[in-house]
C-alpha cells in the first residue's frame, strides 16, 4: 500500500534522508525510531508533503505522491500528527476537526456529520468541549484534538510523530489505544516513538534511522537483547 525507494530530502545543502527504503500493508503499523535530529520527523513531512523530495519515490496504493502539494496529498488519503500538534488559535475543538474534514472532500454533509459523531464518541473529552477554543486544552487534550483532527478524514495512511511525549501514562494508553484502532480500521501508520517499548508493543514492524538511512529493520516481536539494542539507539 505504501512503498517508498531511495528517498532523499534536503534541507539546502544538509542531506538529511540519504536513501530510504519503506514499505508498509494495510493495517501495520510501522514503528520509526532513532536518536533526535536524525531524520524521522523529515521523513514524515516529507511523504505528507510538507518538505519536498530531492529524489526517490512515494508511492500510496500506486498513485506517485512526490512532488504533490500538502493539500492533495491530503486529499488523497494522507494524515498528519506533527509534533508540535498544530492547533489553530482562534479556532474551536469542532472548527479544528472541521478543517479535518477537508482531507476528503465530496463524500457529503451526512458522511461527514458520521465522521464527527464518530470520532466525538471516541473523544468524549473533545465531546465536552468542542466550543473550547482548541489552544486552551491541556497537552493531553490537544494531543487527542490533532489525532482527533486527522482521524475524521478516514486517513487511509497516518503519520504521528512523537504523540506521547510529555504526556501521563493514562494519556498515554489512551494514544496508543487510538493508534490500534487506526490499524483495526486498516490504515497504515507511520510512529515515530521515543517509547520504543509501548510503540513495539502496537507495532507490527519497525525501521531504525540514524544519519538519514536505515541501519535495522524487522519485526517488532523481539528478543530482550534487540529490544536493548534500539532502546540505546533511540536515546
Amino acid at each position: 500500500m505504501l512503498a517508498i525507494r531511495d528517498l532523499h530530502t534536503h534541507y539546502g545543502l544538509s542531506h538529511i534522508i540519504q536513501g530510504i527504503d519503506l514499505t508498509a500493508a494495510a493495517g501495520e503499523v510501522i514503528g520509526i525510531f532513532g536518536r533526535n535530529g536524525v531524520g524521522k520527523t523529515t521523513l514524515l513531512k516529507t511523504i505528507a508533503g510538507w518538505v519536498r523530495p530531492t529524489s526517490g519515490g512515494i508511492r500510496l496504493d500506486g498513485v506517485d505522491l512526490g512532488g504533490l502539494s500538502p493539500d492533495a496529498i491530503a486529499r488523497r488519503g494522507v494524515g498528519f500528527v506533527p509534533e508540535d500538534r498544530r492547533i489553530f488559535p482562534g479556532l474551536t475543538v469542532r472548527e479544528n476537526l472541521d478543517l479535518g474534514l477537508l482531507q476528503r472532500r465530496g463524500r457529503g454533509r451526512a458522511a461527514e456529520r458520521r465522521s464527527v459523531d464518530e470520532v466525538f464518541a471516541r473523544f468524549p473529552r473533545l465531546a465536552e468541549r468542542r466550543r473550547q477554543l482548541g489552544t486552551t486544552l491541556s497537552g493531553g487534550e490537544q494531543q487527542m484534538l490533532a489525532m482527533a483532527r486527522a482521524l475524521v478524514g478516514a486517513p487511509s495512511l497516518l503519520l504521528i510523530d512523537e504523540p506521547t511525549e510529555g504526556l501521563a501514562p493514562m494519556i498515554v494508553e489512551q494514544i496508543f489505544g487510538i493508534i490500534r484502532d487506526a490499524k483495526a480500521a486498516g490504515a497504515v501508520v507511520l510512529l515515530v516513538e521515543q517509547n520504543v517499548h509501548g510503540a513495539l508493543a502496537v507495532a507490527d514492524r519497525f525501521y531504525a534511522i540514524e544519519r538519514g538511512r536505515v541501519i535495522l529493520a524487522g519485526d517488532a516481536r523481539l528478543d530482550k537483547d534487540r529490544a536493548a539494542l534500539l532502546d540505546a539507539i533511540a536515546v
